[in-house]
């Protein structure tokens, strides 16, 4: 529901190309308006976190958020002198919701969000932010935050670092053909672990000419395959092996530490169905080993890991352990707990350089019309 990275590289360790979910899909409608005196507000934005869905409000306040993929989520307003609001969501299929919203004025200071004195402190702190938000892998390069000037930084002599946004990011992913809007509510990166939580929407660019279009839905199909999303959607088809992936339980010893305990794990062992029939009981203890076989590392992974005693190997492993028991996830391989998970290895790696909209499936996956 939420589209929270929590990610650690202290193991050998977060969207017109490809279909969108065909499964019957939900109604949201509801209206806006000002918590000062009632009054709609029109042309609010609204929508889906982590999709491509959304729309503004009409004269009236209204708005209708259409072809929702049942499972949860967050729906976000913002609007320009009001502050932005989030509300979680769990919705079934064909099920129609309505949600209304009663916005705070917000006023901001134009000086303290646009400053030009921006330091040589403030660049590098810039940077160490985009290696570990937009991440470092070969897409990296090719994404672009439009508007970092309203990012401020924060550190202290223990190492944590965090962030803020004075606005919405304004970010350009010219490797997958996306633009996306991220309401940034939390980052921070401590020693070698990162954590963020926000709220982003995707719009397609506009492709130049064909070759460009297939650049792109190429590299959206190479960002799907291997990912977290790919695994869990794989997991609730019980096309685990079909789909590529390996899957071991490394359980803990007596005094909580990885204790070498090493198992094969199955679909069927970790995986139940949950009350309703769109949500799934994602269940195991200890540290669960995914590895996935029909991709090669890359080769900047091993930097990434601060490991340069081997190269490359030929499969990508990653890791997942459990803050709560169970954990629930949707049909878009959404987990429903904020933090209900951490992500360490080649799940983490694949920070926003990789993330693709969660109705995004490859044209004529498996998946894609159930």
């Amino acid at each position: 529901m939420r589209t929270i990275f929590i990610i650690s590289l202290l193991s050998v360790l977060f969207f017109a190309g490809g279909n969108i979910s065909l499964r019957a899909q939900a109604v949201t409608t509801g209206k806006v308006v000002s918590d000062k005196n009632g009054e709609p507000l029109e042309g609010a934005h609204v929508y889906l976190s982590g999709t491509q869905i959304g729309t503004a409000t009409n004269a009236a306040g209204r708005y209708t958020l259409q072809k929702i993929p049942a499972g949860g989520h967050r729906v976000v307003v913002s609007m320009i002198g009001y502050g932005t609001q989030i509300t979680d969501m769990v919705i079934g299929p064909e099920e129609s919701k309505v949600v209304n919203f009663e916005l705070k004025p917000a006023v901001y200071e134009l000086p303290e969000i646009y400053v030009g004195d921006l330091d040589k402190g403030w660049e590098k702190d810039l940077e160490r932010f985009i290696r570990n938000f937009i991440g470092q892998t070969a897409w990296a390069d090719s994404v672009k935050i439009l508007n970092p000037e309203v990012l401020r930084f924060d550190k202290n002599w223990w190492g944590k670092f965090t962030a803020e946004a004075l606005a919405p990011l304004k970010i350009e992913n010219r490797a997958l053909g996306y633009y996306i809007t991220y309401h940034l509510k939390e980052f921070e990166h401590t020693g070698m672990r990162t954590r963020w939580d926000g709220e982003p929407l995707f719009i397609e660019m506009d492709p130049a000419d064909s070759a460009q279009a297939t650049y792109w839905a190429r590299n959206r199909e190479k960002a799907f395959y291997g990912s977290v999303r790919h695994f869990l959607l794989a997991l609730q088809a019980d096309r685990v092996n079909e789909e590529g992936f390996i899957l071991y339980n490394q359980r803990r010893g007596f005094y909580g530490n990885l204790s070498g305990n090493r198992s094969r794990a199955s679909a069927g062992g970790i995986l139940k169905n949950g009350k309703e029939d769109y949500l799934y009981h994602l269940n195991f203890f200890g540290r669960l080993e995914i590895i996935y076989t029909e991709e090669n590392e890359d080769p900047a992974f091993m930097e990434w890991q601060h490991n340069n005693r081997r190269g490359p190997a030929d499969q990508q492993t990653s890791f997942l352990e459990l803050n709560e028991h169970p954990v629930t996830i949707d049909t878009d391989g959404e987990f429903i707990q904020p933090y209900g998970a951490t992500q360490f290895g080649y799940f983490a790696y694949s920070m926003m350089a990789d993330a693709t909209p969660r109705e995004y499936r490859p044209d004529g996956w498996l998946l894609a019309s159930n």
